[in-house]
């Protein structure tokens, strides 16, 4: 059990992994929740990446004349013009003057003189204070601007040679365009979630489309099924439904085109045995044939209204089982009357040769809500059926109990050898589970090779079954009926 439990297991695993690369959830929740915490996930790490990487970009950018710093080319001009000057002659300012320092004052660039011996001179060029701008905008106030592009140059004067430090903060250029550059590019990462949402949103509208194709009366339009989301089942079901739908449409016409044509064959059909038997009745009414001839006529005659009964019981049957609004008066009906129903049927069987056990288990006290002419209705559906398809040598078992409430009338006969052969529609089965239905019963059939079974289930009366007390009563009721 076990190793099939871990076939199973790695045949699932198997098939996962060829199918796709990689598992979601197949809600649409739980994907969009796993997309959204990758998608942020993978912006931080991009976000955090490119950030450090910040310093590396800043000297790219410099090595290919982005931004203008190159502190050897201002050193050469210097020294051109330091060569020819007397530092300690001259003061501060008229040195600056001297060597142009001034052209080299871009606001990013900080120049400072210092002797020989490391001892600090003065500044050359002082940029403003970039601080502030950095902590007030971003974080950037704990980041230090990169010190790798810082120049120790030396200039030789006419009397003394001085130390030269060339800082740049120039990288402050970059700041805001790297930063809103950074997080324009990780957000990128976020493509994926909107691009699901906006598939299945627009699988959305694609199925409301279709719902209102489906709305128009249009069933033969497929509706397209995506993904195995909510989205996706409901488009399943939906398309389900369309199915359902129409298969019904289509069995209700071929119904109710059924039940039409069979209304006009039978109204055709009792045009015939009418005609004969006025005829037959006609001829014994003129008293113009013979005793033995007009025995015989109403023989006949008996021959063409059983047809006419057994014609107009058929329509009758299919007209019920079609109808949809039809509803029967229900009232309390005493289970002595509805017996009284199946004795005279019971005795019927007894003269057409059939062998009748019956086994009466509910007291006659019992009253049934129901309908007696419906009930009459019933009893002569079902005797018809074995008198059609059971066998004359078993017995035909005719039981009544009373059950949880309800009284319950079983019939139970073996079937002929030749019933396959017998022609049947099954819609006297179908109108008795109908009529049981409009009395608020049920029918349960039990077909077996050799038997055949059917209960009836009809709804007692709650307020027969207090006591002998009240059942006097019944018996007393019962006799003022009979009389």
């Amino acid at each position: 059990m076990n190793r099939q439990i871990e076939a199973s297991r790695g045949k699932r695993w198997v098939k996962n992994g060829t199918g796709r690369l990689f598992w979601l959830p197949e809600k649409m929740t739980g994907r969009l929740f796993w997309l959204l915490f990758a998608c942020v996930f993978l912006a931080i790490c991009c976000f955090r990446f490119l950030m450090q990487r910040q310093d590396w970009v800043y000297v790219k950018l410099v090595e290919h004349g982005v931004i203008q710093y190159n502190p050897e080319k201002m050193m050469e001009e210097m020294q051109e013009k330091a060569k020819n000057i007397n530092f300690g002659e001259v003061g501060t300012e008229e040195l600056i003057r001297l060597l142009d320092i001034e052209k080299y004052n871009d606001g990013y660039t900080y120049i400072a003189f210092y002797g020989e011996d490391s001892t600090y001179q003065f500044r050359a060029i002082e940029p403003p204070d970039w601080d502030s701008l950095t902590s007030h905008f971003f974080w950037y106030d704990s980041v230090e601007v990169y010190t790798g592009m810082d120049y120790i140059g030396y200039l030789e004067f006419a009397d003394t040679t001085e130390q030269v430090m060339v800082y740049s903060m120039h990288q402050v250029m970059m700041i805001l365009p790297y930063f809103f550059f950074s997080l324009a590019v990780s957000l990128l990462f976020f493509s994926p979630v909107i691009c699901y949402v906006w598939n299945r949103m627009r699988y959305v509208g694609k199925l409301k489309d279709e719902i209102l194709i489906m709305a128009e009366g249009d069933l033969e339009h497929l509706v397209t099924v995506k993904g195995k989301d909510e989205i996706g089942i409901l488009a399943k079901n939906l398309d389900g439904m369309r199915l359902a739908l129409d298969e019904n449409i289509r069995r209700e016409q071929e119904g109710i085109k059924a039940n039409r044509d069979l209304i006009r064959s039978i109204s055709h059909d009792l045009r015939t045995p009418m005609t004969t038997l006025y005829g037959y009745l006609e001829i014994i009414g003129q008293k113009k044939c013979s005793l033995q001839k007009q025995e015989e006529y109403i023989a006949r005659c008996i021959e063409k209204v059983e047809e006419i009964r057994a014609l107009s019981d058929k329509m009758f049957e299919y007209a019920l089982v079609y109808e949809k609004n039809e509803k029967a008066e229900l009232a309390e009906v005493s289970l002595w009357e509805l017996m009284e129903e199946i004795e005279g049927n019971r005795e019927f069987l007894r003269l057409k040769g059939f062998q009748v056990q019956a086994d009466f288990q509910a007291p006659e006290t019992v009253k049934v809500c129901g309908n007696r002419a419906l009930f009459q209705r019933m009893s002569n559906n079902l005797f018809s059926n074995i008198l059609k398809y059971g066998q004359k040598d078993r017995p035909v078992l005719i039981k009544t109990a009373v059950e949880k409430g309800n009284v319950e009338f079983t019939f139970l006969n073996w079937k002929r050898e030749d019933c396959g052969q017998v022609e049947s529609n099954k819609i006297g089965l179908k109108s008795v589970q109908k009529m049981a239905k409009l009395q608020g019963g049920s029918v349960f059939v039990a077909e077996e090779e050799d038997t055949f079974a059917v209960s009836v289930r009809l709804p007692a009366v709650a307020r027969c079954f207090i006591g002998d007390a009240y059942s006097k009563e019944e018996k007393n009721e019962r006799a003022a009926d009979k009389k």
